[in-house]
């Protein structure tokens, strides 16, 4: 039995460019769920199927990195 593979975008929320794309993966992220791509830890926010398409649009955004505590204790 022969099966389309389904093509997996990952797009960053609020831009018009995809980060990567993907064909047939074994799980897609949930939203809410983190996943680490180009270096950097990205929060899923939307998912979108499109299904006359076979395609899934996943959008993403930033998890941005708190400021080290380092910085606050030498100013003591």
């Amino acid at each position: 039995m022969n099966r389309d593979a389904v093509k997996v975008i990952l797009w960053e929320e609020k831009q018009k460019d995809y980060l990567r794309k993907f064909y047939d993966l074994q799980f897609v992220p949930r939203i809410g769920e983190e996943i680490y791509i180009n270096k950097e830890n990205w929060k899923v926010t939307r998912i979108e199927h499109d299904i006359e398409v076979s395609e899934i649009n996943i959008y993403m955004e930033i998890i941005k990195k708190s400021k080290p505590e380092k910085e606050k204790s030498s100013n003591s």
